[in-house]
């Protein structure tokens, strides 16, 4: 299975944006508030009420659609997303207790107490019908969405998938949280492209390999090699 990578968007504690839009942090020590017009050409109501999480990954998919080129207009596309996550929404899910507990339950909070509340968002306003879910994996390397981008590509089912990865800072007790890397990844993969970082392929579920021959061990190492081979072509 292979497809062509046509967009990246991140958000870290060191950056946030896309290859050819970076804004940089100097030494970030947590992750970046992030605001509407730091990402959006256009008002979305719901943006202000999403929780950190939410925006975390809504950022990424703004981002990496930018880059792709794909517009922010509303009109239907069939293209999936798939988020992978470690720590998921736990922070605002602990926080919505804490309103239950002083007998005041916040609807507000409420609304984002699923991992899977910020693809809802980015399927609204970017007006996306294929398939989106959020995978909860223990390892923290984004691959076994990637496989299923493929899949979903291969299938037929979309012609473009989202895939990528969401964590929040938050210490969990999970036996990998020492190298949860906090932030956002996403990239856009699409069937077909004049235009692209280049194409990505997988002969098994555990062997990936960028231009057909470098193998990539997770889903940084993969944004790192495509702008690697961006950089030097702006060169």
């Amino acid at each position: 299975m292979e497809a062509f990578i046509t967009g990246i968007g991140w958000v870290s504690k060191d950056s946030m944006g896309y290859p050819d839009h970076i804004q940089q942090f100097d030494k970030k020590t947590t992750l970046p508030g992030i605001k509407r017009k730091d990402i959006l050409n256009h008002p979305h109501k719901s943006f202000g009420r999403m929780d950190a999480f939410s925006k975390l990954g809504f950022a990424a998919i703004a981002f990496a659609m930018n880059d792709a080129g794909i517009k922010e207009e509303r009109d239907k596309k069939n293209i999936s997303i798939i988020a992978s996550t470690v720590t998921g929404c736990l922070e605002t899910d602990m926080n919505f207790q804490e309103t239950i507990l002083k007998k005041v339950p916040s609807p507000a909070i409420f609304a984002y107490t699923l991992d899977s509340s910020f693809l809802g968002e980015a399927s609204i306003y970017f007006g996306l019908t294929g398939e989106s879910f959020v995978i909860n994996e223990e390892k923290t390397n984004g691959l076994t969405g990637l496989l299923m981008a493929l899949e979903i590509i291969d299938s037929g089912v979309s012609d473009i998938v989202l895939c990528g990865m969401c964590n929040s800072d938050i210490k969990i007790l999970n036996a990998y949280s020492h190298i949860i890397k906090p932030g956002s990844l996403f990239f856009v993969i699409e069937k077909n492209s004049l235009h692209s970082y280049g194409t990505i392929k997988a002969t098994s579920p555990a062997n990936f390999y960028y231009q057909q021959d470098i193998k990539i061990t997770g889903l940084y190492d993969l944004a790192q090699k495509c702008c690697n081979r961006y950089e030097h072509y702006e060169d």
